[in-house]
């Protein structure tokens, strides 16, 4: 009885085995397989090493806005526009 049960175990021990090794190899080629992400490189220079980084596929340049100073003009002479409350005002302007 203990002979079988022993077995038993043994052979899920060296399956179990076996399955994390595979998942092992599996993990091993996936992380061979993937894309290095891109990083910065070092160039010798007199001054020491200085990081030299890829150039972006896209660059887009800041906007240069510029405002425009729009002043509406009048004189301290000019009188002001005030609409008078009794005036009748005609309609010789309208479209017709």
């Amino acid at each position: 009885m203990f002979g079988k049960k022993k077995r038993e175990a043994e052979a899920r021990a060296r399956a179990e085995a076996e399955a994390r090794e595979k998942a092992r190899r599996e993990e091993e080629a996936r992380k061979k397989a993937a894309p290095k992400p891109r990083t910065a490189s070092w160039q010798k220079i007199q001054s020491g090493p200085v990081p030299v980084a890829r150039p972006a596929d896209f660059i887009q340049l800041t906007p240069i806005v510029q405002p425009i100073p729009l002043v509406p003009y009048s004189t301290q002479l000019q009188p002001l526009a005030t609409y008078e409350d009794d005036y009748v005002y005609s309609d010789e302007y309208d479209d017709e």
